[in-house]
């Protein structure tokens, strides 16, 4: 992924490995790559889609930059400071700087606690003590998400899920972060109201800055509020485009699977094969893809492709990407 500005965000060949354990005393049989080399570049101001089906590793890269868990190798760079070989008190001032917006809005809610109460904690670590100012600062972050003053008072449970949602997103602000990931942040909400959501996302981007990483697994959305794309598959990467030309020219054998599984999509590769025995099948030899490419030959066999340039900021990991 290139481009002329500086990153925000910089991940260098990334990875998580998950021991599998088997047997009566538990030992390690092999384990599970659930992030395994990925390289990623979100720039300042602009919006990064990694999609992906479930499971592929897409929430596990959010929590490896959140230091939610530790990488196994690799490195994230964040504004120019690589980040993994912080301890806690060395990363805790970054938090500000880097939050989440959870994809289950009312479960990232403490239900004790008021809209004020769960902002408030963000408006504290932010640097603001004074009450007054304080409840001022909780008032604002409420109407820049469109909630009225009176949500202030009432507990999560009083709210319908879009609206929990904003509250969500209000607690992120609450720090003035830089960087916000976005883990599936509307696949919970009804469909009448995950347009409101990306709007508001939108309008936030472009009021306040932010960079946004969005993992999702609905491409119509992704096309809409995404400037670069990362298509992820069993821990890697296999193409990365901007938005307008993934989606115009998409080039790997899984992005086109991806695209034809897509409702009211024109087909532009062969039918999915939803639920198919191959998404529990050990990997095959070299290429991951292999169960379902009907290209796969010796060639792909023997070891996986690099990511390979196709178009200007377009990369593709296929031997025979065109």
């Amino acid at each position: 992924m290139t481009a002329s500005a500086t990153p925000l965000l910089r991940i260098s060949a990334l990875k998580k490995y998950f021991p599998v354990r088997r047997g009566l005393l538990q030992r390690v049989g092999g384990y599970v790559k659930a992030v395994d080399g990925v390289d990623l570049e979100i720039l300042p101001r602009r919006t990064l889609g990694l999609v992906g089906e479930s499971g592929c590793g897409k929430s596990t890269v959010a929590r490896l930059i959140l230091r939610l868990l530790d990488p196994d190798g690799g490195t994230v760079q964040f504004d120019g400071r690589e980040i993994t070989a912080l301890n806690e008190r060395e990363f805790k001032p970054l938090r500000k700087q880097i939050q989440m917006i959870f994809q289950d809005p009312y479960s990232s809610l403490n239900p004790r606690m008021t809209v004020a109460q769960s902002i408030c904690d963000g408006v504290r670590m932010a640097g603001i003590k004074d009450k007054s100012d304080q409840r001022k600062r909780i008032q604002q972050l409420l109407d820049m998400v469109g909630m009225p003053a009176a949500s202030a008072g009432r507990y999560p449970h009083e709210f319908s899920g879009g609206q929990r949602q904003r509250v969500g997103i209000a607690r992120a602000l609450s720090v003035s972060p830089q960087l916000i990931l976005c883990d599936e942040p509307i696949s919970a909400l009804d469909v009448s109201i995950q347009a409101q959501i990306i709007n508001l996302l939108k309008d936030l981007q472009e009021e306040l800055g932010l960079s946004y990483l969005f993992i999702s697994h609905d491409l119509n959305v992704v096309s809409y509020i995404c400037d670069h794309v990362c298509v992820m598959y069993r821990g890697r990467i296999v193409e990365s485009a901007p938005a307008i030309a993934l989606f115009d020219h998409p080039c790997h054998p899984y992005t086109l699977n991806l695209l034809a599984a897509v409702p009211e999509t024109t087909e532009v590769g062969w039918s999915p094969q939803v639920g198919a025995e191959w998404e529990r099948a050990p990997l095959p030899d070299g290429c991951a893809f292999g169960h379902q490419c009907p290209d796969y030959d010796d060639d792909c066999k023997r070891e996986p492709s690099d990511m390979v340039k196709v178009g200007d900021g377009h990369f593709v990991r296929c031997w025979y990407a065109a």
